[in-house]
């Protein structure tokens, strides 16, 4: 079925699950804003990714303050009429999510404030705003990004607490949009390959051989399952959290992580 009519946005930086969900919705033929800090980098993969009859349009924006939201929604809005599918993917850098498995009494404030703006305003933002559309045309599908640190114990108290309470504003909204009906999923990755020269850190190196399948995801595999969930094949799953983890919750997070 075509889906050339249809606008997706997709939140974060870009360099790797954003890419790859744009990729996979571009391919089959959705049309994407790419929404991110980085303008010059948003350009960069909309170019990149050009393809027949779908665009793909770069919108640089701060996803965590209310201001920011507003203006991406009234920009899609203007170049596309409408909002069919948002995917909440924006979140803190591997560098900060190290900073944030500090131990409680050594964490740095800061790293906190931007863990809560960034992991979990920026979603409540996002969906609050996608939703006023949606209600409109009676339909919408929201997809949010978590990760497996949200289902499982792993080192810091804040990074996977943060996670875990996207996982739970998944299931709350669900519930709340269902009658409409607007469906809400969470998604929870592993270990993603990003779009850097070496694709992974040291420290995701290291990782890897406590993840029971030995391998980390492309993030296209990130973008597969979030095509399918924004499909009208899965017309009756709201609510749901579905990991694509190598096996690293039924192993269990400390483990996973070499303690």
């Amino acid at each position: 079925m075509s889906r050339s009519n249809e606008v997706a946005i997709i939140t974060g930086d870009a360099r790797g699950m954003g890419k790859g969900i744009a990729r996979v919705f571009g391919e089959n033929g959705i049309n994407v804003v790419m929404a991110g800090n980085d303008l010059k980098k948003l350009e960069q993969i909309a170019a990149e990714l050009k393809l027949p009859n779908i665009e793909i349009y770069p919108v640089k924006v701060d996803v965590s303050m209310s201001r920011g939201v507003e203006d991406l929604f009234n920009k899609t809005i203007e170049k596309f009429g409408k909002v069919d599918i948002l995917v909440n993917n924006a979140g803190n850098a591997e560098s900060a999510a190290i900073k944030m498995a500090a131990p409680i009494t050594e964490l740095d404030l800061k790293v906190m404030d931007e863990a809560v703006n960034v992991n979990y305003k920026s979603v409540f933002y996002c969906s609050r705003r996608a939703v006023k559309e949606m209600k409109a045309k009676k339909k919408g599908v929201i997809i949010n990004i978590s990760s497996v640190d949200g289902l499982v114990s792993t080192p810091g108290t804040v990074y996977g607490p943060m996670q875990a309470a996207a996982i739970h504003f998944t299931k709350v909204l669900s519930r709340e949009l269902a009658t409409i009906p607007i469906r809400v999923n969470c998604i929870c990755p592993g270990l993603v390959l990003t779009d850097t020269p070496e694709r992974l850190s040291d420290h995701d190196k290291d990782l890897l051989s406590f993840i029971p399948m030995h391998k980390a995801l492309e993030p296209e595999d990130i973008g597969n399952l979030a095509y399918f969930l924004a499909s009208d094949e899965t017309k009756w799953i709201t609510g749901s959290v579905v990991t694509v983890d190598e096996g690293i919750t039924a192993d269990g997070g400390w483990f996973a992580f070499g303690l």
